[in-house]
C-alpha cells in the first residue's frame, strides 16, 4: 500500500517531492505524455483510519503502564503523526484516465496515419 506512484502507461516513478506537492486530479505523464488522474482519496480513506487506531492504542498502552503519561503520550502521539504525514504521498494512486469516444476516434486515426 506505502509506494511512490508510477504511471499507469509507461510506469515512469514519480519523486516523493513531485507527489507531495501534486493535486488531485488529471495529469500529463512526464515521460510518455498519456493522460491519468492522481488519486489521493482512496489511500488516504485506508491509512489515516489506521493511524487513529495505532494512536488510540499505544495511548492505551501508555496510560495502563505508566503513572505519569501526559509527556509521555504527547511525545508518543507527536511521532506517530509527523511519520503519518511524512507517509501520506506514499498513499497516491495512478489511475488511467477514461477518454471520451471522440477521444478515441481520433487517437485511432492518429494511429492509422503512422501505420500508413
Amino acid at each position: 500500500m506505502l509506494r511512490l506512484p508510477v504511471c499507469p502507461h509507461c510506469h515512469a516513478v514519480y519523486s516523493y517531492k513531485e507527489v507531495s506537492e501534486m493535486k488531485q486530479g488529471a495529469r500529463l505523464c512526464y515521460h510518455c505524455n498519456k493522460k491519468f488522474m492522481a488519486d489521493k482519496k482512496f489511500g488516504r480513506f485506508i491509512f489515516l483510519p489506521a493511524v487513529c487506531l495505532i494512536l488510540i492504542l499505544i495511548n492505551v498502552m501508555i496510560f495502563i503502564s505508566t503513572d505519569s503519561f501526559s509527556i509521555v503520550i504527547m511525545l508518543a502521539d507527536l511521532v506517530i503523526v509527523t511519520a503519518a504525514v511524512m507517509l501520506m504521498p506514499l498513499t497516491v494512486r495512478f489511475k488511467p484516465e477514461k477518454m471520451t469516444k471522440s477521444e478515441k476516434r481520433k487517437l485511432r486515426s492518429e494511429e492509422q496515419e503512422k501505420d500508413m
